[in-house]
């Protein structure tokens, strides 16, 4: 197996009609059907213009038609941009001419922005409508009539494993998004990492709801269920209440999300004790996780294990694991790489750092990314002597577990002393009272920066400025503790949730 074609087609040979996908709404579709509904797309595409090599993006949020649209782009040999369903038009704009999308698949959610940015367009794409009950965009073309026109798809394409499957857009926190090309190997190499890591099972019932146009829905989750012959529940919901309805009514048995919903979901009043009995492993990703969350968690689902991972867009998906035994040992830790990934801790002069010195991650290994399209120069910055350097500040214990120590243009000099906004971040949401922090760095006349913070509190829960800096005082050194801490009702984060902390520096 050397691409993700492959992948489908073994799937629909080995699973034929077995349920594979499941919506809300009770829609389902069997491995063979979604074999058969991406063949389909792929004839449509054709018809559209689509030849080898083109890009496609998909404007979708989750739902069950994402699935034979992504694996229809493929099937005809094109690459596909997923692209955030929360971008503004002009970030939609930069997107979509920046990797030449000949065709966009739109949802009722997107049409708006995309409407808007396609005003701007000098050439505008083809439009496929997704989930449109009347009125469609003017001149596109419904996803039904496009799957049932009867044509025969194209002559099946066979990639090499290092052909891009798909481009992938990274936030764009410190600039314009650059697109990272994925390739079917990294992919495909991604399944093991998974189930190296996280140990899923042909028998489980993923609940999907982190974002199909993100690394970890499409090339975690979704992948490895075709894998194994597992089934995926689909769903576009956020409401941490509504959460554990779904888990309940479908039996999930897994559940892949942020802390921010696991912080959420610890608030919620009157939940039953043992209160999904079917989940038997929750992960979750993008930042540690509150010891204090990850205590709440055991006590709402006990027996469920809990699993801290990493990853960036560069390198696939998972890149370190924390397994459950570790989660509240090394709360702070987002755990160790899988087989077959390396991760090191570079100086500035690129030399390797011992254990226990911060650096910056570098990572090498086959889920490693081909490239930034169009970017040559972002791409031989980024990708040096077969490593992938991240750009973020860690380090390794020694054990060789990943500590993570926030972006290295983010690290705060005070006076001379590093500080690193995620240390101080975890310690200020060891108190009770708060569900998320970040802390940044001002200019300081005497000190060159000091660091400041923002909070949100749990819902329910007070705590003012001195009972935060009082918590401070007898964890962190007094040069690492915040001048200032602001009590918010929420953090501004960007269209893919990370904080936007050049926000808090003006406001």
């Amino acid at each position: 197996m050397q691409n993700l074609l492959d992948l489908l087609d073994e799937a629909a040979g080995r699973f034929g009609g077995g349920p594979f996908a499941l919506a809300e709404n009770g829609e389902t579709l069997s491995f063979e059907g979604l074999a058969r509904a991406a063949a389909g797309v792929a004839a449509g595409l054709a018809r559209c213009g689509v030849r080898p090599g083109d890009h496609v993006a998909l404007l979708l949020p989750n739902c069950l038609s994402f699935l034979p649209a992504y694996f229809g782009i493929l099937r005809a040999g094109a690459m596909a941009v997923p692209v955030n369903v929360r971008l503004k038009p002009a970030e939609l704009l930069f997107i979509l001419t920046n990797c030449g999308a000949r065709v966009i698949f739109v949802h009722p959610r997107t049409w708006a922005a995309a409407k808007d940015a396609l005003s701007d367009f000098p050439d505008p794409p083809s439009l496929i409508a997704v989930g449109f009950p009347d009125d469609r965009p003017p001149g596109s073309i419904r996803l039904e009539e496009l799957t049932r026109s009867g044509n025969p798809p194209p002559a099946r394409p066979a990639p090499a494993s290092d052909d891009p499957a798909a481009i992938i857009y990274t936030s764009g926190t410190t600039g314009q998004p650059k697109g990272a090309m994925l390739t079917h190997g990294a992919i495909l190499f991604n399944i093991m990492a998974t189930k190296a890591g996280h140990g899923l099972l042909p028998g489980d019932r993923h609940l999907l709801v982190v974002p199909l146009f993100h690394v970890t829905g499409l090339n975690t989750i979704l992948p490895t269920a075709l894998d194994q012959g597992a089934e995926i529940v689909i769903s576009a919901q956020t409401d941490p209440a509504a959460l554990i309805t779904i888990i309940n009514r479908f039996e999930c048995t897994t559940f892949f999300g942020v802390p921010t919903t696991f912080y959420l979901l610890t608030s919620l009043k009157n939940l039953p004790a043992n209160a999904a009995p079917s989940l038997r492993l929750i992960c979750y990703s993008g930042a540690p996780m509150a010891a204090q969350t990850i205590a709440k968690l055991r006590e709402i689902f006990p027996g469920v294990k809990l699993h801290n991972f990493f990853g960036l867009t560069e390198t696939t998906s998972v890149s370190s694991v924390l397994p459950d035994d570790q989660a509240l040992i090394r709360a702070e830790s987002v755990g160790l790489p899988p087989p077959g990934v390396d991760l090191a801790i570079h100086d500035e002069a690129d030399h390797r750092l011992p254990p226990n010195q911060v650096g910056e991650l570098v990572i090498r290994g086959p889920s490693v990314f081909k490239g930034y399209y169009g970017r040559p120069e972002a791409t031989s910055e980024a990708l040096r002597d077969g490593w992938f350097h991240t750009g973020d500040a860690a380090f390794l214990d020694d054990e060789g577990y990943l500590f993570l120590r926030g972006r290295k243009k983010e690290m705060i000099i005070v006076a001379g002393e590093n500080v690193y906004p995620i240390e101080v971040e975890n310690a200020l949401c060891d108190h009770p009272a708060v569900q998320e922090a970040a802390v940044y760095g001002m200019v300081d006349r005497i000190l060159g920066e000091v660091a400041h913070a923002a909070v949100v509190l749990r819902p329910g829960e007070t705590a003012t400025e001195r009972d935060l800096k009082a918590h401070l005082s007898s964890r962190l050194a007094s040069f690492k503790q915040p001048r200032s801490i602001r009590i918010l009702a929420s953090l501004p984060r960007n269209p893919s949730g990370k904080v936007v902390k050049r926000e808090l520096m003006e406001g």
